[in-house]
């Protein structure tokens, strides 16, 4: 199974919650929608998956909405899931059969006074006195032009008959009909727009950016010299803690814990130092965009790299990294892509995958990005183009989900600098 996270957010920009989009099996060969393949099973693969890697890892903790089918309903669900029934949302994607209502009724009841919640697409035949609407705590309502009508009555009605009934808005393709959606009083909003650019940055980039990005040229520089990556470090002390949290996250590797830069430089390398001072120093970049930003950008740039050997291209695996972390620079820099990505030495190749989608790095590209926006009919197609076991594409994915999940709960740990290193600065938000 395929599967990724989406993320919904609230009128700050903030996430709210994340919706499960998944792949059951490779579409090209069925003829059922991505989005709703069930084998006719009671078990939710989806739960199960969930179970395995942990909700930290796919929403940092934030709810999460599951869909899931009249007979997995049937499934007892409660028993399939090990997180705590608040931090869940089942959503019914396709209505309930009406003549077996009296069956299903008693169940959703059940698990609704369990704590379970419940969610719907917007509905087909819009009842009154719908007894399942009833039981829902959340209903999506689609912005597609061509719905926008019927969008509207449906929302003028959930008001006079279901106000407890929270409305979310999905299918948002651009910023103005985001604003236009404010005083309609959804509670949350799902699309791409946290990743539209809004506009060019008006005037320089701030000074603190423009150190950022000196920093990492001065780190990528081929003529960089080995004993000027500590140095270079340990002279900001807020890059130094956050630079140790990040290398010292579990999934690295087994090995003891790196106290030092220097400890650092000697037993990594200068080759993968530079990759996490790089990281470190993205990651400043981003504090002034939506955290979602930053989040994105990682698990680009881990999933990226876990895909290099799918493409025969382990040698390639540190340019590969590189080019999912700068693949957001331009919504980070508020600026058009080619010009973010001139502000940053980057190699041609990585420039060419990322302003063209030519070379060898963009195919990688167009599977990362084409499964973070679950558009499964292509991510099909490459599985089949490049031969890519399924089990093997899913498992990329998760162990860079769990990657990034390692990484932020590092850095949410106090940090202890090692004596005469770096003064006494207190840690920055990473």
């Amino acid at each position: 199974m395929q599967i990724v996270a989406v993320p919904l957010f609230n009128k700050d920009m903030m996430v709210e919650a994340y919706m499960f989009r998944y792949l059951k099996e490779n579409n090209l060969f069925s003829k059922a929608q991505a989005t709703n393949i069930f084998d006719g099973a009671s078990h939710s693969e989806a739960l199960e998956t969930l179970d395995y890697v942990g909700l930290e890892a796919f929403t940092l903790g934030k709810p999460l909405f599951i869909p899931i089918n009249d007979i997995m309903l049937m499934g007892s669900l409660e028993k399939q899931c090990k997180e705590p029934p608040e931090k869940l949302i089942f959503v019914f994607e396709n209505p309930l059969k009406k003549e077996q209502m009296p069956l299903y009724l008693p169940i959703i009841q059940n698990l609704c006074n369990m704590g379970y919640r419940f969610a719907c697409n917007y509905p087909y035949d819009f009842q009154k006195q719908d007894p399942v609407l009833a039981c829902c705590s959340y209903i999506f309502l689609s912005q597609r032009e061509e719905r926008k009508e019927q969008t509207e009555k449906i929302l003028g009605e959930i008001k006079a008959y279901f106000p407890a009934l929270v409305p979310i808005a999905v299918h948002i393709y651009n910023n103005d009909t985001l604003k236009s959606l404010y005083a309609k009083e959804y509670a949350m909003y799902e699309s791409r727009f946290y990743k539209i650019p809004p506009g060019r940055n008006k005037g320089e980039v701030p000074p603190l950016k423009a150190d950022a990005i000196r920093l990492i040229n001065t780190v990528q520089d081929d003529g960089f010299e080995f004993e000027k990556v500590a140095d270079i470090v340990q002279g900001d002390p807020a890059l130094t803690i956050l630079l140790l949290k990040i290398i010292n996250a579990p999934t690295y590797g087994s090995r003891d814990t790196i106290k030092t830069i220097a400890q650092a430089v000697s037993l990594l390398g200068v080759q993968e130092v530079r990759k996490w001072v790089t990281t470190a120093v993205y990651k400043s970049l981003a504090d002034d965009r939506p955290s979602e930003i930053t989040k994105i950008s990682l698990i680009r740039a881990k999933f990226a790299e876990n895909l290099a050997s799918f493409y025969k291209l382990d040698s390639m695996a540190g340019q590969i990294y590189l080019m999912g972390l700068f693949s957001a620079i331009d919504i980070i820099l508020h600026l058009p892509l080619p010009e973010a990505l001139s502000l940053v030495n980057v190699s041609e190749v990585i420039s060419s995958a990322l302003l063209e989608g030519k070379g060898e790095l963009a195919p990688v590209l167009k599977m990362v990005t084409d499964y973070e926006n679950a558009n499964w009919s292509s991510v099909s197609r490459h599985i089949i183009v490049n031969d890519i076991k399924e089990d093997a594409l899913s498992k990329a994915y998760i162990d860079a989900l769990i990657w990034y999940r390692n990484t932020t709960l590092q850095e949410s740990e106090p940090t202890v600098l090692a004596e005469g290193m770096a003064g006494s600065a207190a840690p920055t938000a990473g």
